[in-house]
């Protein structure tokens, strides 16, 4: 049948737009579409589960004593089949299989800490040897078994990412979880500060930790987490303003500001360096990375944020009088440095055993070098560290599994969508990274635990395409 003439004939599309303007309800199948897309209030409840366990774990010193970090490492060794159960997604357990390489290499590092319970020692390796006969090559056989079972269950934690990393929508609701709680975590531990609660008393925010140093490395991470989801937020404001969206974008910009100030509070001079560092380049790499020119609010609030940490840093008075004592706390590192290298090259090849540090500082300890290493419980250097404990043959294959990690985060970042929430995710580790050449985050449980997290949804970013 022709249509009347005089009846103006409307195109489709407008016509469907009128349609639904008019009130009528959208297909069954778009909203089972928009409802596979966005995250429940459930999915939300699972992914809180490991973070909420980080952060309480956090404000308990970090699980640094040996019996509560056996504990803790027993609670996230069960964290991956609980929420393969609860969550209900077994047909995506194929997705978590990190690759021949990484197993590879994480294999060889056990196998070398287990060699280091076996073997018998040699040499100047084993001093206590001539007493109680032949003996392994590790020093302390009971801390380099408490280092097995925790290597274990970080990679549980890792596996633990992959599960949740597999699908970008469900990274996303991660990293934002990770902010949300993050931001409880700070707020507990400024009351924990004002209040005089905290463990170590001495003018600087910890978050719980034993030192300030290691709040600074999670603030951090928390920092530039904050950052990724504040330029996620951004880019969705400027293509509509809604309520969902302003309250997004407010949350994120305060979230950035309470992790700046936290920052500050730990006056962490390493740790502000890195953060700077990763800050930096995972702005620049935003701006690259964008196909249309930076708009005027992004330039603005790059500016905004910068002048807010130069206000902070100029009021920092805690931050700004350990300054003044750089140059001596150098020359302490150095001299422990120094101490615990020559240690590596007495034993470079499977070194002493991991977790045998205090033994091998003992040995160390000169009438010279007494004062900076009488009360230290690690070597304020993690390279140096695990070079030391595993020898070159434990070391290297740990290194290169870190860099495959990172590397396959790298890979990823081309090849899947929502990128600001990845490029995020591993400019953070240069926070770990560089923090850890001159203290001790990783050597701190809770700490590794939430790395391992990170690295294992950077890892599998978007491996599902299908349902993201």
């Amino acid at each position: 049948m022709n249509a009347d003439p005089g009846v103006e004939q409307q195109p489709a599309p407008l016509a469907a737009t009128r349609r639904r303007a008019r009130g009528r309800p959208p297909s069954a199948r778009s909203l089972s579409n928009r409802r596979a897309r966005s995250l429940r209030l459930a999915d939300y409840l699972l992914l809180s589960g490991p973070i909420a366990l980080f952060s309480i774990v956090h404000l308990l010193g970090g699980g640094a004593q040996p019996t509560a970090a056996l504990w803790f490492a027993a609670a996230i060794v069960l964290l991956l089949p609980a929420m393969v159960l609860l969550a209900g997604r077994k047909g995506e357990l194929s997705l978590i299989w990190p690759g021949r390489t990484a197993v590879m290499l994480f294999v060889a590092v056990l196998g070398l800490a287990v060699w280091t319970l076996l073997a018998p020692a040699s040499g100047t390796n084993s001093p206590w040897a001539a007493i109680h006969g032949q003996s392994a090559i590790s020093l302390d056989r009971s801390a380099t078994l408490v280092e097995i079972i925790k290597l274990c269950a970080l990679a549980g934690v890792f596996l633990l990412g992959c599960f949740e990393g597999v699908r970008t929508r469900r990274v996303a609701g991660a990293v934002r979880t990770v902010i949300t709680i993050g931001a409880i975590w700070a707020v507990v531990g400024i009351v924990m500060f004002i209040a005089d609660l905290q463990v170590r008393q001495d003018g600087r925010l910890t978050g719980g930790f034993l030192s300030a140093n290691s709040g600074a490395t999670v603030y951090g991470i928390l920092l530039v987490l904050s950052l990724a989801v504040l330029a996620r937020a951004s880019r969705s404001l400027r293509l509509g303003r809604t309520f969902g969206r302003l309250v997004a974008f407010g949350a994120s910009v305060f979230c950035v500001m309470l992790f700046v100030g936290c920052l500050l509070a730990t006056a962490s001079r390493m740790g502000l360096a890195a953060t700077s560092l990763a800050v930096i380049v995972f702005l620049v790499w935003e701006a690259l990375s964008r196909k249309d020119s930076l708009s005027k609010r992004t330039i603005g609030l790059t500016v905004a944020g910068a002048l807010v940490g130069l206000i902070g840093i100029a009021g920092a008075d805690t931050l700004w009088a350990r300054f003044d004592t750089l140059d001596a706390d150098a020359a302490n590192r150095s001299v422990i440095f120094t101490a615990h290298w020559r240690a590596f090259l007495d034993a470079p090849l499977f070194g002493h055993g991991l977790g045998s540090f205090s033994a091998v500082n003992a040995q160390q300890m000169t009438p010279e070098n007494y004062g900076a290493l009488r009360s230290i419980r690690a070597a304020h250097n993690v390279y140096i560290q695990w070079l030391e404990e595993a020898g070159v043959f434990g070391a290297l294959p740990m290194f290169g599994l870190i860099a495959v990690l990172i590397g396959g985060g790298l890979r990823r970042s081309h090849q899947a969508p929502g990128g600001a929430i990845q490029r995020g995710l591993i400019a953070a580790n240069l926070v770990v990274l560089l923090h850890g050449t001159t203290d001790y985050a990783l050597q701190v449980p809770s700490i590794a635990a939430f790395w391992a997290y990170l690295l294992g949804l950077q890892f599998s970013y978007g491996k599902a395409r299908a349902g993201k």
